[in-house]
């Protein structure tokens, strides 16, 4: 049956969604074709482009999901929150979730040959039933169902779905390829700026390490204020050393990218923990993630450059997403992509403002100077986030949320406790000299409100809570040392 055809309230939105049909098109050629070509694999592919089509469909949240001839053989999940892929990947079209959500489903389908589904969940209703967005999945959808079928078509005597099969039981869609000295082994996420890899390094006597592989995405790499916020944080990396922080090994150019290795760290970040399917957070979990990550946060704040004096370290891109919590019980900051040293300011490019907008200070929504009191604006919004699972300015709408960050007081929410409600207050002043001085003086706070997990029961809970992440974690040691046996 064919479609009506779309029709729109001015030119203006014409455009706008002739642009985003555009771009969508030319994702296939910047980032599935790079990564095939490069022999990443499939799995790499099916993230980078899930991830990227995402943000440009302002998504919160999508799935993808390759199936073989009996059950599904690869699927990929990006987003806040845990998204329900057995419930969505059979719906088609858009489909209201609640009040607030929609999830709009396609096939990856080639005529008769169905490969799985794409969807991802927007906000809000959409009272024409979201016919553009729909589109614009379903264009999605078509680049990357023809790109799944080029890379399975190597197969003879065989359909797409038995191909994916073969692969699927050969772990085929894993990486086998190398960026320099690292052996690529699996893909970890992607972000607007890069891609990060599971790999392996061996290093003189036949010792195998894994590390996290970070890479530029290649449609930025070109970009020489990209490559150069780049390499700065690899720079900036190196000279950072703190438990709570993540260790920079080597950064470097190979195969026509850029790439750092860094420590990997086996465990999940914040943002799955706030939002885990397991009731409140205990409190003792909570002021451990804090304490730790504004300890290490001290520490990159105070750090001094070869001349003695302080570098004015701010994070300035402090997230949910950016502390990672340990099986071990360790936290680390990690992601100084964005930071900036002493006499520099917000604003790198005009009209362009670094950092999460629901994450970001007063002073750095308005292109203020910032210092180290800006990190613990974010802190404070991170902890309001832990206890409510609410953004606290969240406007839907990066301009409004600024606005709102800037200009709105924040009401105490019904169910917070005073020792919380009095740190959250207190970080979340308008005026910097307000909030506290330094990240060690938060961390005492919090340590002073609720006493710490201690760092075996915090990994213990963890792990008990995230079974899935233990096994991949499990997959990546016995992969590395099935190849470093393989190699002796």
């Amino acid at each position: 049956m064919m479609r009506a055809p779309l029709t729109f309230e001015s030119v203006d939105e014409e455009v706008r969604f002739l642009r985003g049909l555009v771009a969508v098109q030319r994702l296939a050629d910047e980032v599935l074709e790079d990564c095939l070509e490069r022999q990443l694999g499939l799995t790499a592919a099916a993230d980078v482009f899930l991830t990227q089509a995402a943000r440009m469909i302002h998504a919160q949240a999508g799935f993808l999901q390759l199936k073989g001839t009996q059950e599904p053989v690869l699927t990929r999940v990006w987003g806040t929150g845990l998204f329900d892929v057995v419930r969505w990947a059979d719906a088609r079209g858009p489909v209201q979730v609640d009040a607030d959500r929609t999830v709009f489903v396609a096939p990856l389908d080639i005529g008769k040959l169905a490969l799985g589904s794409i969807g991802f969940v927007l906000p809000g209703h959409f009272s024409d039933g979201g016919r553009q967005v729909m589109e614009l999945v379903e264009t999605i959808a078509e680049m990357f169902d023809s790109s799944v079928l080029s890379f399975i078509a190597l197969s003879e005597g065989h359909t797409a779905t038995e191909r994916l099969d073969e692969l699927a039981a050969a772990g085929e869609f894993k990486p086998n390829s190398r960026i320099g000295r690292y052996e690529l082994l699996n893909a970890l996420g992607t972000g607007g700026m890069a891609q990060v890899m599971v790999a392996r390094t061996v290093n003189p006597g036949g010792v195998s390490r894994l590390v996290a592989l970070k890479r530029i995405l290649p449609r930025l790499a070109d970009d020489d204020v990209i490559v150069k916020q780049f390499l700065d944080e690899a720079k900036l990396g190196m000279r950072l050393s703190h438990p709570n922080l993540v260790t920079i090994y080597d950064f470097g150019q190979a195969n026509g990218s850029y790439f750092i290795a860094m420590e990997l760290i086996a465990g999940v970040d914040f943002d799955h923990v706030i939002y885990w399917p397991h009731g409140p957070l205990p409190e003792a979990l909570l002021s451990a993630v804090l304490a730790q990550a504004l300890e290490g946060l001290h520490h990159a704040h105070d750090a001094k450059g070869d001349d003695g004096h302080a570098l004015g370290l701010v994070h300035r891109d402090l997230s949910p997403h950016n502390l990672m919590v340990g099986f071990d019980g360790r936290v680390k900051v990690l992601d100084f992509g964005v930071a900036k040293m002493r006499n520099a300011r917000t604003v790198t490019l005009p009209g362009i403002v670094k950092g999460k907008p629901l994450y970001m200070s007063p002073e750095q929504a308005t292109a203020e100077r910032i210092d180290r009191r800006s990190d613990l604006f974010s802190m404070g919004l991170i902890i309001y986030e832990a206890l409510t699972g609410k953004r606290a300015f969240d406007q839907h709408d990066d301009t409004k949320t600024m606005e709102s960050i800037v200009n709105d007081p924040l009401e105490r929410p019904p169910g917070v406790p005073n020792h919380w409600w009095e740190i959250i207050a207190r970080a979340l002043q308008k005026r910097p000299e307000d909030r506290f001085r330094t990240a060690h003086e938060m961390a005492q706070a919090v340590r002073e409100a609720v006493a710490p997990m201690k760092d075996h029961e915090l990994g213990s809970l963890v792990s008990a809570k995230f079974p899935r992440r233990v096994a991949d974690v499990t997959a990546w040691e016995q992969t590395k040392n099935k190849l470093a046996s393989q190699k002796r």
